[in-house]
């Protein structure tokens, strides 16, 4: 017998009752991703600390100071907020002195520390870092995620195969966003291509970093 006769008005229906193969669903079309206050994603590294540190504030650290090396824009992301992108929060871990990065505010949420006989411990809350989409839309690359299985340290890269430097221990976990949006031209100091060299100048603000 056949399918019986769609009713007026009724949506199609994805699978026949008499065991006909499904029907072809067509997937959502995602808009392109906006390039509108898309900034450069500068990326730097403490060797003494191993502290991979990103942000989109040129001014915290510039050219490199405080034992960070400045090593170039990884990719571009977003400042402030667009439709169907979500935040990449920004924390300070006191005891290791080392900044780590997550999509899960519920993790630290406003921060904290405490003192201890070895040290203080605990995060320091210093703000969202950047904006990412969350899904994969044209024109955009995943930005892999990278962990440390030692401590849980967790690192970004725009190569599903290479973690960049200081990055031995480090294994792919897998994706936390999409990225690569082009930088406006007036990027507040049109750093979107920065000159060979570096910048001179400049260091993150007391604290080990300050807010994002």
């Amino acid at each position: 017998p056949g399918s019986p006769p769609q009713q007026p008005g009724s949506p199609p229906q994805p699978y026949s009752p008499y065991g006909q193969p499904p029907m072809q669903q067509q997937q959502p079309i995602e808009a392109p991703a906006s390039h509108t206050d898309c900034v450069p994603l500068f990326y730097y590294i403490n060797e003494d600390l191993r502290d991979h540190f990103y942000t989109t504030n040129f001014k915290e650290l510039e050219g490199g100071k405080l034992h960070y090396s400045f090593l170039g824009v990884m990719t571009g992301v977003y400042a402030t907020y667009k439709s169907g992108t979500i935040p990449v929060y920004r924390y300070y871990n006191n005891f290791d002195h080392d900044h780590v990065y997550t999509t899960n505010y519920k993790k630290w949420g406003k921060g904290g520390s405490y003192r201890t006989p070895d040290g203080e411990h605990g995060y320091t809350y210093e703000g969202v870092a950047f904006y990412i989409y969350k899904y994969p839309r044209p024109g955009l690359n995943p930005v892999n995620v990278f962990v440390n299985p030692k401590n849980g340290n967790k690192i970004f890269s725009m190569s599903n195969s290479n973690a960049g430097p200081h990055s031995d221990n480090f294994r792919l976990q897998g994706q936390i966003g999409y990225a690569g949006c082009t930088p406006s031209q007036n990027d507040g100091m049109n750093l979107a291509h920065p000159p060979s060299g570096g910048f001179g100048g400049g260091g993150p603000p007391p604290g080990g970093g300050g807010g994002g």
